[in-house]
């Protein structure tokens, strides 16, 4: 039937399937680098930051002990020069004092996702209260106290987790599939496609082939959208300002549902329904043709 038509291949020439053997690997080869470099700067000081928030938005005990972290004369000293406390409080102009202990020693009125995971930083963060205190204190707060904690409580949520987590398996489906391009590049090189006049040759190879390359397709577009969503977790890492218009008003999420997503789809929707077309057209030929032949054989039978 068409759909057994298209994933087999059809009678595609020598030459194209080559060409959509070598661009695929083309592909995975450029997209590559940018998932590997994604891997190697995920753990900046951008992404510490969102490190801190989450650890406060879900673990009441690390809001205890940064409260006591900056309350301790040895290590609450931010004095450069002179012995200076921690101000708690934060003057925010207009007469307004974000009170950030308070905001820290609060109950569940405030902190609503305890124990929660790495995507909770956007429902906690989106708290203007919370996101204000977090980037006041993270400040003045010494980052070796935050590793410390996390070590210790390896249980505890990281962002550097959650993106570490999108960029591995971003770039490992880069590195399969541009091994896989070549794996089938050999393959089709080896076969008798290009020297076997007939066809059968490379309608066998099609066979099994042309599925292994339609499933290298999917599994590029499945790596392109993880390293999609893996830019915009660091790019929303390296801004402060990100939930101040709510998770989706960011305008990495405005750009990939107001943009890409419009793009893309009529591109799908049509190179789909012109290969059905297709399909279509060279089955009703070869119905027409057998038609055809049928007659002629009446007809001679006829005559005989």
């Amino acid at each position: 039937s068409i759909l057994k038509k298209m994933v087999s291949g059809g009678k595609a020439a020598y030459e194209d399937v080559e060409g959509l053997t070598v661009s695929l690997g083309v592909i995975y080869a450029l997209m590559l680098p940018t998932a590997l470099n994604l891997q190697n700067v995920g753990f900046d000081d951008g992404v510490q930051s969102k490190n801190f928030m989450l650890m406060l938005c879900t673990q009441p005990d690390f809001r205890n002990y940064v409260i006591e972290t900056m309350t301790d004369p040895n290590t609450g000293d931010i004095g450069k020069y002179s012995p200076e406390a921690f101000d708690w409080n934060v003057t925010l102009g207009r007469g307004i004092v974000l009170k950030t202990k308070t905001v820290l020693e609060s109950d569940s009125s405030v902190w609503k996702l305890d124990g929660g995971h790495p995507e909770a930083l956007y429902q906690c963060g989106a708290v203007r209260e919370i996101a204000t205190t977090a980037r006041v204190v993270h400040e003045n707060f010494p980052n070796w106290r935050s590793d410390a904690y996390a070590l210790m409580n390896p249980e505890v949520p990281l962002w550097s987790d959650h993106l570490s987590a999108m960029n591995s398996f971003g770039m490992c489906g880069f590195m399969s599939g541009l091994l896989g391009s070549l794996e089938i590049y050999i393959s089709l090189c080896l076969s008798s496609g290009r020297e076997d006049e007939s066809g059968k040759g490379l309608e066998r190879w099609n066979s099994l082939g042309f599925p292994l390359l339609c499933l290298n397709l999917l599994f590029l577009m499945g790596a392109i959208m993880v390293l999609m969503f893996a830019n915009d977790a660091y790019s929303e890492s390296q801004d402060p300002f990100f939930l101040r218009s709510g998770r989706m008003g960011s305008y990495p999420k405005i750009a990939l549902v107001g943009v890409m997503l419009p793009i893309k789809l009529p591109f799908i929707i049509g190179s789909i329904l012109a290969q059905l077309r297709s399909c279509r057209s060279v089955l009703d030929n070869n119905g027409t043709s057998e038609e055809i032949e049928e007659s002629q054989a009446e007809v001679a039978t006829v005559d005989c």
